[in-house]
């Protein structure tokens, strides 16, 4: 398809991925009740410009589950090709079972650009919401709650999820006591720094922080924040 369209509307082709062939046709019987046309594409591409641009040849909007390489040779995850579908300008939503494994690593590399994420067992409704947000994103640009902000960023403590190394933030201006989790190398790879040495750090980033729940939260551009002066800090 060519172009942004001016609507997701009744009709539209909507490309399905999933690993699970199972899983791809209860999307698409879903998609169908919400009266969507699904078009079914196997994530098994060489590359994810591949996989889009099969995409966008063959339809307006894209539903994308996030773990892909189960079923699939897919070399990347369903947040990938839902960040780079919305970059592309197609608008991508998000599915996931497995949200609360994911959400705060894998997912959370890529939320800037994933206005919207599912859990499985989603309704018809939701996912013609989803898509519309989506695409109004790219028409109108993000709502309150996915415009970044920069803010301070402290880091309380490393920690590990699998394979992971994760650092749990506070986000004052989003939440000044609980605490945040994203993976370490989301400020590493910005700032030269070694994981082990971030804890007790404060940094600046892009944050949305008028997020209306921590799974949406998303972090982009550290860098070391300035000292404090010690003057500030001195008691008078």
């Amino acid at each position: 398809m060519q172009g942004l369209i001016d609507e997701i509307r009744p009709g539209s082709k909507i490309a399905v991925v999933d690993d699970s062939v199972d899983d791809m046709r209860r999307t698409s019987i879903l998609l169908e009740d919400a009266e969507f046309e699904p078009v079914a594409i196997d994530p098994s591409f060489p590359t994810l410009e591949a996989l889009l641009d099969a995409v966008a040849a063959k339809a307006d909007g894209l539903v994308c589950d996030h773990r892909l390489s189960h079923g699939a040779t897919a070399a990347f995850t369903g947040a990938q090709v839902v960040a780079a579908s919305n970059r592309r300008r197609i608008p991508a939503v998000l599915v996931t079972g497995y949200a609360d494994l994911d959400e705060q690593t894998s997912i959370r590399r890529w939320r800037s650009s994933i206005p919207c994420m599912l859990r499985k067992r989603f309704k018809p409704a939701e996912i013609e919401s989803a898509l519309q947000l989506a695409h109004r994103e790219q028409l109108l640009g993000p709502a309150l709650e996915r415009e970044g902000h920069r803010t301070v960023v402290r880091v309380l403590r490393v920690d590990q999820i699998g394979a992971e190394r994760i650092v749990e933030v506070i986000v004052v201006a989003w939440d000044p006591v609980d605490a945040v989790i994203l993976p370490a190398d989301m400020i590493t790879s910005s700032v030269g720094l070694a994981t082990d040495d971030l804890p007790g750090m404060r940094f600046m980033a892009n944050v949305n922080i008028h997020a209306r729940s921590s799974e949406e939260l998303f972090f982009e551009n550290f860098e070391v924040a300035p000292e404090i002066p010690q003057s500030w800090l001195s008691v008078r």
